[in-house]
């Protein structure tokens, strides 16, 4: 037997002793449809979202392409009751996140060493400023009061993105950036998991699995977690959980305990799954405190609280 076979069947042992787990739903009243009634010319849109955020409040942001032009999206704020808006000569966006005073930040996951591949828009759709904030993006979200946390995943190779965790003001321009070993934080070469709740982040760092918070001008390492490949972690107080892991566990729900001495991990409490019970693959997951929100097929959002997670209903 090959160490490919041997691998599968070992991931195929754990995926049918991970399947007695009882399975999480996801909120069944949270569906959201990203096409609302009422948008501009059918005909001229492709209604398949290029990019969906999920702002510090919780609304919800969506953008959808020219069948025409790849440079010219159209940005919904599908919570809010502002009409759709055109946005003309957008960056091929791979994000799209909220800003104070309706302004709206659209980034670009891969770029060339500095190409234009973040822009920030007004209300009316016109553009504010537009900069480069560094290749390989792997998360990208906006606090309430206008900074933007970046983090990156292992491509990095420019002076912005090998810094791996980076945080900008409104304008673009950078205010902090992941101070490195030196000051005895862990190694970080790529953020598997991000999470933004009021002004503060907290990461989950690869290589050693660490969670980092950081706020203002400091990080602290929260401690070595002991889950490996998570896809999202939820931190709501000194309560939280990590969703995902590698192979097999790619649905875990694994909660944990912040101490004052690090982290106490519990055992796994269930898999999440959609309110039918299909299986979670292939969504984007967002992170913002207690909150989970998960984008997936037909361009439905759904979400779950880590209360839902830790406490709520199984099947």
């Amino acid at each position: 037997m090959t160490s490919w076979d041997e691998r599968d069947s070992a991931d195929l042992a754990r995926r049918r002793s991970l399947l007695s787990l009882p399975m999480i739903p996801l909120r069944r009243d949270a569906r959201r449809w990203l096409q609302p009634e009422g948008w501009p010319d059918m005909r001229r849109w492709v209604y398949d979202p290029v990019a969906v955020g999920v702002g510090p409040d919780g609304r919800v942001l969506s953008l959808v392409r020219d069948r025409e032009r790849g440079d010219r999206l159209l940005l919904d704020r599908t919570d809010a009751a502002a009409p759709p808006v055109v946005l003309d000569g957008a960056v091929d966006a791979t994000f799209v996140q909220p800003l104070p005073g309706g302004r709206v930040l659209l980034v670009a996951a891969r770029a060339r060493r500095r190409e234009t591949n973040a822009q920030v828009w007004d209300t009316d759709g016109r553009l504010v400023t537009a900069g480069f904030v560094g290749d390989a993006i792997e998360h990208v979200l906006t606090t309430p009061a206008g900074a933007v946390w970046i983090a990156y995943f292992d491509e990095a190779s420019d002076d912005i993105s090998t810094r791996r965790l980076v945080r900008f003001d409104e304008d673009l321009h950078i205010r902090w950036s992941y101070p490195g070993s030196e000051r005895g934080l862990p190694g970080l070469f790529d953020v598997y998991a991000l999470n933004v709740s009021g002004e503060a982040a907290v990461c989950y760092a690869y290589t050693e699995f660490h969670l980092v918070r950081a706020e203002g001008d400091a990080a602290t390492d929260l401690g070595a977690t002991g889950v490996t490949g998570a896809a999202a972690v939820l931190v709501d107080g000194d309560r939280g959980a990590f969703v995902g892991g590698y192979g097999a566990d790619f649905d875990v729900v694994t909660p944990f305990r912040l101490c004052h001495d690090g982290i106490e991990v519990g055992e796994p409490l269930g898999r999440l799954v959609m309110p039918d019970g299909r299986e979670l693959r292939r969504r984007r997951l967002t992170a913002r405190g207690g909150e989970l929100n998960v984008v997936g097929e037909h361009r439905l959002l759904r979400q779950v609280s880590l209360d839902d997670l830790l406490d709520g209903p199984r099947h």
